[in-house]
């Protein structure tokens, strides 16, 4: 779909109704609608996987021209197409979206044009793009968030289509309306906090164990399904890469140099080719079991596939079948032909697929060795076969030119089905789709089919396409290779595109910070009085901010209620447990496990003055030194969590707290009790001092 295409441009000086009209001979002259392989204008489906240079084909690309309610599941019976003319003006704006280089834009704009066409509807009104306003679109905003968040950027779309209305002047009344969706922020996916307090880091990185699963499998792994999605995780492992470009490799993609073995990659998303070699003489070995897996596999699928790229009309007979062409043929012919084992099929399943003749055979050597039988026509099964073959075919990755006969991962039609007959001599590409299903559906996934489990919840294990390159990503980041190297060996073509896979934890950056000094991959700042704490020590040490920095998180651990910068070769801790009235307790904010914890810790605290309060009102003596010490916690914990939830503040920065109103550690109070005893002071006090060190 190449060859310059020229905007359209409305006329002040005609009506919106006249500028809708130009503007619609304006998209049916564009290329896709003229020749032979045409998109047909009026059909109410258009399917331009084949018009749109993609390297995998996608269901965002078959257009329904329907109704908002016959979306979803919806039978296609059922089905209600958009009417005219409002399904003319459709079509018209998703058409001028195809050349524009995003693959989802014509579907998003397809999904935003339907719920404006319901959204006229609810409102009582006549569907009609020159009469929409701001009622309209927020109508159909309405609409799309009723369905749930906006993830998949439809509401974004219909601010797009606004802009483009206006801008061609299709509207009556010019439009200035605005997205009522929260923005997408770019953000570090590693520290992204869900209103929870629960994180995507762990929908992103793999469980070490599902890894090491995955890879028992690959080892014995001989034909199938296991063979397919195994090489394929072995090559994902190999380097970072994504789904489609590993999809598309071709048979030639092995390479050495200087005696260092590699694979030569393709990147899709405007990174140059380049060549990634194995890391060791390990993974070297897993590359070329992997390569050699998959050549193996595929042979038959890719010897019909170079058939079928030179004689696209005609089927594929193997050696010592040639023949039969043209002729009725047996059953054992049929099996033969196709590829699959005598128990493929049974004389019924046969008859459903293929037309039986009327003619039969008692030729024993025809029937393998069966007596007499009826014949099928081979017409029938030619065009059975023609009409199974990949909607792309003879291409694998058209917009790189390969094909299928080239593929790596062609295979035989139904490799992936473990309940079909496997057909070898029909060839098939294997997508990304079939690799998710296989490793994330419902039912019949490769851990299903061999019972591999999370130890933790006792169910399958459930895998990503896109979770090995966040893995591999995120190793690299923690130890500490450039930001180049990885955007090159990713096959990225800007380095602030790292960050997205970045899922290192911060205690890393911050040990990282300490050691490397000046060459830390991130300086780290911080609030409250640790900034104070640092400014301070920079200026009376006479040393550089970042130094005193180092100085004052040198020593920092872990702890489930956040960091503590304690040194703990200088003295034991002195508030064991009260974490939160310690002025060296820091937080980070963005992280999702702090977060959660300071959610959970106000709850705590929270119930706790409620049940001091009702103490109170029933007349318990001694619950007030209680009330105000949970007030305290609360008060505490509900500073950190507004910090946390703070947008002004940046990811990543340490958050510390004021030390509290009454410094007291539990040595201190142990003195204090045993100073009380020996002066027999009065037990009331004695009871509250006690009371205040069981709760510190």
């Amino acid at each position: 779909m190449g060859g310059m295409i020229i905007p359209f441009v409305g006329r002040p000086e005609k009506t919106a109704r006249e500028n809708l009209v130009a503007f619609i001979e304006h998209a049916r002259g564009l290329g896709y609608f003229d020749g032979q392989d045409a998109i047909p204008w009026q059909e109410v489906t258009w399917d331009l996987r084949s018009k749109v240079a993609t390297r995998n084909a996608s269901r965002t690309l078959v257009l329904h021209f329907n109704t908002w309610e016959s979306g979803g599941n919806v039978k296609r019976a059922e089905r209600v197409p958009l009417s005219e003319p409002f399904a003319e003006t459709v079509r018209a704006l998703v058409a001028v979206t195809i050349p524009r280089g995003k693959m989802s834009a014509p579907y998003r704009r397809l999904m935003a044009l339907r719920a404006v066409e319901k959204a006229f509807r609810e409102l009582g009104r006549p569907a009609d793009i020159t009469l929409i306003d701001h009622a309209v679109l927020d109508k159909a905003a309405t609409l799309i968030l009723d369905n749930g968040n906006d993830d998949a950027g439809w509401v974004a779309a219909l601010a797009q289509l606004a802009e483009e209305i206006t801008g061609k002047r299709l509207s009556a009344t010019p439009l200035s309306w605005k997205s009522p969706a929260p923005p997408q922020r770019n953000q570090r996916r590693s520290v992204r906090v869900q209103e929870d307090g629960g994180t995507a880091v762990s929908d992103k990185l793999p469980h070490i164990k599902c890894v090491l699963d995955l890879a028992s499998v690959f080892q014995s792994a001989e034909g199938g399904a296991d063979a397919v999605t195994t090489a394929w995780f072995a090559l994902a492992m190999f380097a970072p890469s994504r789904v489609s470009e590993i999809l598309t490799l071709p048979l030639a993609c092995e390479t050495e140099m200087g005696g260092i073995y590699g694979l030569s990659w393709r990147p899709s998303k405007g990174g140059a080719p380049l060549t990634k070699f194995a890391t060791n003489d390990e993974w070297a070995d897993v590359g070329r079991t992997a390569i050699a897996r998959l050549r193996k596999l595929g042979e038959p699928a890719r010897r019909a596939a170079a058939w079928y790229a030179e004689h696209p009309k005609e089927l594929y007979l193997p050696p010592g079948y040639e023949h039969l062409r043209g002729q009725g043929v047996t059953q054992h012919e049929v099996y033969a032909i196709l590829g699959v084992g005598e128990e493929g099929f049974n004389d019924y399943a046969l008859s459903r697929i293929i037309t039986p003749s009327k003619q039969t055979t008692h030729d024993k050597a025809r029937t393998g060795g069966r007596g007499w039988t009826r014949l099928y026509e081979f017409g029938s099964l030619e065009r059975y076969v023609l009409d199974h073959l990949p909607k792309e075919f003879p291409w694998a990755d058209r917009k790189f030119g390969l094909h299928a006969k080239d593929a790596l991962f062609c295979v035989p039609r139904h490799t992936m089905r473990a309940n079909y007959a496997v057909q070898a001599n029909v060839p098939d590409l294997i997508d990304a789709n079939q690799i998710y299903a296989d490793m994330n559906n419902l039912a019949a996934t490769i851990f299903v089919r061999h019972d591999l489990r999370d130890p933790t919840t006792g169910e399958h294990w459930k895998l990503t396409s896109h979770q090995p390159r966040h893995l591999l990503n995120t190793l690299a980041q923690s130890k500490n290779v450039s930001q180049a190297l990885i955007a090159f060996w990713s096959g990225r073509k800007r380095v602030d595109q790292n960050s997205w896979y970045d899922h290192v934890p911060h205690e890393a950056f911050i040990e990282l910070f300490v050691a490397l000094g000046d060459e830390a991959p991130k300086q780290i700042t911080a609030v409250g009085p640790l900034a104070d704490k640092v400014a301070d020590r920079a200026r009376m040490e006479m040393i550089t901010p970042a130094e005193a920095m180092r100085l004052e998180v040198g020593s920092v651990i872990s702890t489930r209620f956040g960091l503590c910068r304690h040194n703990y070769a200088l003295t034991p801790c002195p508030k064991d447990k009260n974490c939160i009235s310690c002025g060296e307790n820091t937080f980070i904010k963005g992280d999702a496990r702090h977060l959660a914890e300071a959610r959970a810790q106000l709850a705590i605290a929270e119930r706790a003055v409620a049940n001091c309060v009702a103490a109170i009102e029933q007349g318990e003596p001694g619950v007030e030194n209680w009330l105000r010490k949970h007030q305290d916690t609360k008060d505490r914990w509900s500073l950190v969590l507004g910090l946390m939830l703070d947008e002004t503040i940046k990811e990543g920065t340490l958050i510390t707290l004021p030390p509290p109103n009454v410094s007291q550690t539990k040595t201190g109070l142990s003195m204090r009790v045993r100073e009380a005893e020996q002066a027999a002071e009065a037990p009331d006090e004695l009871d509250n001092m006690l009371a205040i060190v069981a709760d510190a």
